[in-house]
């Protein structure tokens, strides 16, 4: 398996999203435009027609414990980092619940989706799936509570907030349609391929384009921990639960590790925005595990692959 070759069309997306954007050929306006359109749009559209016609009979609900068992370990490891040790945020809960999102949060949709689909085949769809539908709700809920006073957290907001998001719809969506086994009609199914068709390279487009409008200014170490543990250690313990304890197959134990091993997510930003804590160490955190993931996404792909003789 020629793992570079594979990859490095993604990695091309993304660079030219990036010269664009660094150049001034797309500003942020239209960059926050385009990224609307395909995270409101494109890729909702993608998810729900996949998954509607997404073969489920071999789906293994062990999944979500072998890759949020050790999500929740890592999130707890780097909050306890930043209560414990930062120098000026120490005992500092919704700071340490914002690094811990930071250090913890796979930006999945942009990244290990497509990477797990042009390297494994859309037999790893329904895996990806499972990871996806809970994985926003679950990080965002527990930052959300450990970033605030609990009597003051709104649950009402959170989850017409959580359960408004255009992909959850999606999933959820088609999550149903497959269950019920309904058959979408051609004219809608081949409308959703349609609109669906450039989710992917748009997503890796503006995933560089992104980068552009962010910078590391201080908070260098922690910026550097923080991405050791999202790309190097929480895809090392999925390696553990899926493969050693949860014996899944060579394919699904690669599809959970490579979504562990994306880059952290643009979100995070947000969520650090939001709490208005850590805005630039999350900010450098993106920029790093982003840059640092286009070297080792494909390690790990070429060590398991070689591993698992695929």
């Amino acid at each position: 398996m020629d793992i570079f070759t594979l990859i490095s069309p993604l990695i091309i997306v993304g660079f030219i999203g990036f010269l664009l954007a660094k150049s001034g050929w797309f500003n942020k306006a239209q960059v926050d435009t385009l990224t609307k359109f395909t995270f409101n749009l494109a890729i909702p559209a993608f998810l729900f027609q996949q998954l509607a016609n997404a073969d489920m009979s071999k789906i293994d609900l062990n999944i979500y414990s072998a890759f949020y068992l050790p999500l929740l370990l890592v999130y707890a490891l780097a909050w306890a980092i930043n209560y414990y040790f930062h120098k000026h945020l120490k005992h500092d809960l919704p700071a340490s619940a914002v690094y811990a999102f930071g250090a913890g949060y796979s930006n999945n949709v942009i990244v290990g989706m497509p990477i797990a689909l042009m390297v494994l085949g859309e037999q790893v769809l329904p895996t990806i799936f499972l990871v996806i539908s809970l994985h926003s709700a679950l990080l965002i809920g527990i930052t959300s509570v450990l970033a605030v006073n609990i009597a003051e957290f709104k649950w009402r907001i959170f989850i017409k907030q959580t359960f408004s998001n255009p992909l959850l719809i999606a999933i959820t969506g088609g999550f149903i349609i497959n269950l019920l086994a309904i058959k979408l009609p051609i004219v809608i199914n081949n409308s959703l391929l349609l609109l669906g068709k450039p989710a992917i390279t748009l997503a890796l487009f503006l995933l560089g384009a992104s980068l552009a409008f962010y910078k590391i200014r201080s908070e260098v170490k922690f910026i550097v921990t923080a991405s050791v543990i999202k790309l190097l250690l929480l895809p090392s313990i999925i390696l553990l639960t899926s493969h050693f304890i949860f014996q899944f197959s060579a394919i699904t134990t690669m599809t959970l590790v490579i979504l562990s091993a994306s880059p952290t997510g643009v979100n995070a930003y947000l969520i650090a925005k939001q709490h208005g804590k850590h805005q630039e160490t999350i900010a450098g955190i993106v920029v790093v595990t982003t840059l640092m993931s286009i070297i080792s996404i494909p390690l790990w792909i070429w060590g398991l692959s070689s591993v698992f003789s695929l």
